[in-house]
């Protein structure tokens, strides 16, 4: 069971202070809501950070033990991550500590990207010049203080914390534009060959499936690099039901000369067709137009030889195509059927 009320959000320090925002297209995923109660379970018990931060009048801040002895001095935009670690500001630059004062990650770096819920590895940045076109070198730290990825000119985001494993995996893309997925030992799962990747059901506690593409064509992979649904152009897929067992894929059939990206909800003008695909590549079901869900349910709409018929979100059918159209109006919907319209709520028991 998913955690929806983890309060969690993957945070970058910038010397600013301030919060990097990223375009949807290369953004960092994030683990709020998303990891399993499991996890909560396993870290409810670690031991808590001994030690604090005073502020000092000049605005600085102080990490102190217990007892107020001065650990580290002349910190600024500290913030205490998992009861474990210490990120801070240091002579204008920023580092990890934990509770003793160990350095993890030494004072130096212009920005220090981590998952605070999780802290298990730390992207570091260095700015090397003011060319915005190679203007930093990035690199991933692990909780021990070891490289797991050195500084290099490259892009890394987060991809995926496997909480079984306590493991977390990053997409790096190189300076030749080709993006992998490296996990936190420091291996390829996924070899440097894709322009892009899209990680579909990150830190669920489930295996990790990736939307990846090359060349105008998109694929469907697991972590392992197997491909499930290989490469083809105008395909579009995404997690149709990412919180419900067994996981299931939207295949989406874009119309040629498509460019739409997104959630398929978002581009319904460019979808010819769609079909649910499940973690093996077997197909579960097919129609002939998009796949809509209902505003207020739990419910979609799916249609196969002119006919609109009603699945969950398992894609098991709850109501045969048998309706030339359909409106919904959030609270009410309405199906046609030879002319006739009837509410939703007298054909089945809705939630």
């Amino acid at each position: 069971m998913t955690n929806k009320l983890a309060l969690l959000t993957w945070i970058s320090i910038l010397s600013a202070g301030s919060i990097i925002t990223l375009t949807p297209a290369h953004a960092t995923i994030s683990c709020a809501g998303y990891l399993p109660n499991s996890y909560f379970e396993r870290i409810e018990n670690n031991d808590k950070f001994a030690g604090k931060l005073v502020k000092q009048d000049n605005d600085t801040q102080q990490l102190q033990d217990l007892n107020g002895n001065v650990i580290l001095d002349n910190l600024t935009d500290a913030y205490i991550l998992m009861d474990s670690y210490l990120l801070a500001k240091q002579h204008g630059k920023y580092g990890v500590s934990n509770a003793a004062g160990k350095i993890i990650v030494p004072f130096k770096y212009d920005e220090i990207q981590t998952e605070p819920g999780i802290a298990t590895s730390f992207i570091v940045s260095v700015n090397i010049s003011d060319n915005a076109s190679n203007a930093t070198k990035q690199g991933i730290i692990n909780r021990h203080g070891d490289w797991v990825y050195p500084l290099a000119s490259v892009r890394i985001q987060h991809a995926h914390y496997d909480s079984d494993y306590d493991q977390n995996f990053f997409t790096v893309t190189k300076d030749k534009g080709l993006t992998g997925l490296l996990d936190d030992r420091g291996y390829w799962a996924v070899m440097p060959q894709y322009d892009a990747i899209h990680p579909l059901n990150a830190c669920t506690g489930e295996p990790l499936y990736l939307q990846v593409s090359l060349q105008n064509k998109t694929a469907l992979i697991d972590q392992n690099d197997d491909v499930i649904i290989p490469l083809a152009a105008n395909q579009h897929i995404e997690s149709f039901n990412s919180s419900v067992n067994p996981l299931l894929f939207l295949r989406s059939t874009l119309i040629t000369g498509s460019t739409a990206t997104g959630m398929s909800e978002d581009i319904q003008d460019d979808i010819k067709s769609a079909q649910i695909i499940d973690a093996n590549g077997k197909l579960i079901l097919s129609s002939d137009a998009p796949i809509r869900k209902l505003l207020y349910h739990q419910l979609y709409t799916y249609k196969q030889a002119g006919k609109i018929g009603l699945i969950n979100d398992k894609a098991n059918v709850v109501l045969e195509p048998q309706f030339d159209n359909y409106r919904d109006d959030a609270d009410k919907v309405w199906l046609e059927k030879n002319g006739e319209m009837m509410r939703l709520n007298t054909l089945l028991k809705l939630d």
